[in-house]
């Protein structure tokens, strides 16, 4: 799931450089005719209407693109130095001249197209590029000095691999990479509370699962120097029952887990264990149509908000809040702000452990038919689901999905059995399988097994069946309470 980013990121590049490649086009164009024409070789490069190459610039544009995909230029750039891309950007341009070039003579074999539109195109386009990505580099340096569009991550093992790997992440702070610790697998020569290339040590390899359940990171990355193989296998699937993505600096696991890509930070190879499904199209269709239908709801509903919103307000005293915020677990079990319509009269939270006993659902989570917090007007938002209403903000911010395992309280998440914690792996959402199909009629380790049966079965229809479902247990009110 962390690579949904990204794959938005080269998707919306992918567009970019479509019109990158359009205006290199004219711009070839208009040098050829403007400049050099009336200079270079006059007889060879006669001035030309562009109407008389318009109708090869689309086809221009997407071989650039699908030339420049196939190089590997939408991939993740994180961790690409500068010559790198460069050198990328020059294979792929003369790959572009030469793919060009070849189809004028096969496709437009009757009309006279020039090559020297066929050469200056892709060349501007170099450079084009070549601008395009330094700026865009600049501007996520700017966001990462700001603290934004970093990947956590916690560092497993010893060894000079390890510190290579650490010098790397130093010297390339493009990549985005926060390290929040090291646990040693050589616990007396790396001692807990000291530090390698200013990243602590904070404990030893055995305590990784402990850790992570205590410290949210996105990935942790092995480097098993010390280790024996059961031990790093063991320590390894703790994460993925838990469904924390993890790399490993080398080859030698065969572990059955539902996606393994082989990835290199300079010349260390990784294998990556993901915990969920490996669908980055679907994934960003998903996203794509989240932060859209979230925005046209907020658009649409706005009348009904400001009713419930009047509503709450002359039924409440004065300076009563309108809106529930609470800490939610998210992604990873990072912490967010959920919004939702308030149900409850103030202070209800105060009174949460007088009632505990009198849960109607086993496990870390409170359940009440008649909880007598709820005010009467509450009572008819929770029957409907209008109190959730706010959370389409949170889907906005990219916070939650539409749909999607519920988002836990983060004392609920501490309680969970490690196998609990996978349903974290996913984005969090306003409805799931367990809405559709009871609701609080079914019990705490069942809704955990309906959220894991969905991540491992997750799929855009899948999603679409659960939207429509919803809307019908709305309606109904079937299950709410």
């Amino acid at each position: 799931m962390l690579k949904e980013k990204d794959y938005i990121f080269s998707r919306l590049n992918m567009l970019i450089d479509i019109g990158a490649a359009a205006c290199a086009f004219l711009a070839a164009h208009v040098l050829r005719n403007s400049l050099f024409s009336p200079y270079i070789a006059p007889t060879l490069m006669a001035p030309s209407r562009l109407s008389h190459y318009a109708r090869f610039m689309p086809v221009f544009a997407i071989a650039a693109v699908i030339i420049l995909a196939a190089n590997g230029y939408y991939n993740s750039q994180r961790i690409r130095n500068a010559s790198h891309i460069v050198k990328m950007l020059a294979a792929a341009s003369l790959e572009t001249m030469a793919v060009c070039i070849s189809l004028v003579y096969m496709i437009y074999k009757k009309d006279v197209i020039s090559r020297g539109q066929m050469v200056l195109a892709p060349a501007l386009l170099f450079i084009f590029l070549c601008i395009k990505t330094a700026a865009v580099k600049k501007v996520l340096m700017g966001l990462r000095r700001r603290g934004y569009n970093y990947r956590e991550i916690l560092l497993v093992g010893s060894g000079a691999r390890l510190e290579e790997f650490l010098r790397m992440i130093e010297s390339h702070p493009f990549w985005g990479f926060r390290v929040k610790g090291i646990l040693t697998d050589a616990p007396e020569q790396w001692k807990k509370g000291g530090c390698i290339h200013q990243a602590e040590i904070v404990g030893e390899a055995r305590e990784t699962i402990e850790w992570v359940e205590k410290n949210p990171v996105d990935e942790v990355i092995f480097f098993p120097e010390q280790m024996s193989l059961s031990d790093a296998e063991r320590i390894l699937e703790g994460c993925e029952t838990i469904g924390l993505r993890t790399r490993v600096a080398a080859n030698f696991f065969k572990r059955r887990v539902a996606s393994v890509e082989l990835d290199y930070f300079e010349s260390v190879p990784f294998v990556t264990f993901s915990p969920t499904r490996r669908m980055d199209a679907a994934l960003f269709a998903k996203y794509a149509f989240d932060r859209i239908a979230a925005l046209l709801f907020l658009i649409i509903f706005s009348p009904l908000f400001m009713l419930i919103i009047l509503i709450i307000k002359l039924t409440s005293g004065k300076g009563d809040p309108i809106f529930y915020r609470q800490v939610r677990s998210g992604l990873n079990g990072k912490p967010f702000i959920l919004f939702k319509f308030r149900s409850m009269r103030v202070g209800a939270e105060r009174e949460l452990e007088s009632l505990r006993s009198k849960s109607d659902v086993t496990g870390p989570v409170f359940k009440m038919k008649s909880d007598p917090r709820v005010t009467p007007i509450g009572r008819i938002l929770r029957k409907l689901s209008l109190d959730e209403l706010p959370q389409f903000y949170n889907v906005l911010k990219g916070e939650m999905s539409l749909v999607g395992p519920r988002p836990p309280i983060p004392a609920e998440v501490e309680k969970y059995d490690r196998w609990q914690r996978r349903r974290l792996s996913m984005k969090p959402g306003i409805t799931c399988l367990w809405q559709v199909m009871g609701r609080n009629k079914i019990d705490f380790e069942t809704w955990m097994k309906l959220d894991l049966q969905y991540i491992d079965n997750w799929s855009l229809w899948l999603d679409c069946t659960i939207l429509i479902r919803t809307i019908f247990v709305v309606l109904l009110g079937y299950g709410a309470s």
